[in-house]
């Protein structure tokens, strides 16, 4: 018989073979675009150095900045990203220790000062979002913009000296944070708490709290 023989196969190619080896070479996909990294300042925003208050657009790598418990602290990297929008929150003069009218990123990360945090978490600075602090001493939202962003980075996370007297988050590499960060919450309820206790100082009553604004509602999950 034909196949009764030792060589009538003898250019057959093994199916597994076939199968295992691609017919065409696959095309590479395209590299993903980095997302734009969160936080960040804007670049007229006043940060003091050694030398004096500088624009953050100013800073170099290997400038010293004022920190609120590490003196000054050298700038280990600055890089630059640009959100496709920027949401911005309105800070009139004197609401933060800042000197001057402010337009800052609503996810930008303050410090504060207060009563009632100190005695609840027994800490005398906790940190929250801007956009939680929204009709607080006037602090008001504004339109979003497409604006570029400054990232600093320290040896690890710090809180700057910004526009004579803020202090702000430049975070470290981890996302844990070594001071008490505030949820949207927990910073409304305690802005509540200090309004309520220095009008009951005066004998003054309490006004009602403010309606939370449509913007309010699409922040909402971001400053959770």
């Amino acid at each position: 018989m034909l196949l009764d023989h030792f060589n009538s196969f003898a250019d057959f190619q093994s199916v597994n073979l076939l199968m295992t080896t691609p017919v065409t070479k696959p095309e590479p996909r395209p590299a993903r675009r980095a997302r734009p990294q969160a936080g960040g300042f804007l670049p007229d925003t006043l940060v003091e150095t050694d030398t004096g208050f500088v624009q953050v657009r100013d800073v170099k790598v290997g400038d010293k900045i004022y920190t609120l418990d590490g003196g000054c602290q050298e700038v280990k990297s600055v890089s630059q990203s640009v959100p496709r929008l920027t949401t911005l929150v309105r800070v009139p003069a004197g609401a933060l220790g800042n000197d001057v009218d402010l337009m800052l990123p609503s996810d930008q990360m303050v410090a504060l000062e207060l009563d009632t945090a100190e005695r609840l978490f027994d800490v005398s600075l906790v940190m929250t979002r801007l956009i939680s602090l929204v009709g607080y001493k006037g602090i008001s939202p504004a339109l979003p913009e497409r604006m570029p962003r400054i990232h600093l980075k320290f040896q690890e996370e710090e809180l700057i000296w910004a526009e004579s007297g803020m202090l702000l988050q430049v975070a470290g590499d981890s996302l844990d944070s070594a001071f008490r960060k505030l949820s949207l919450t927990e910073t409304r309820q305690i802005l509540a708490s200090e309004d309520g206790r220095a009008l009951a100082l005066t004998g003054l009553d309490p006004a009602p709290a403010p309606t939370p604004s449509p913007l309010d509602e699409i922040l909402m999950p971001m400053a959770a």
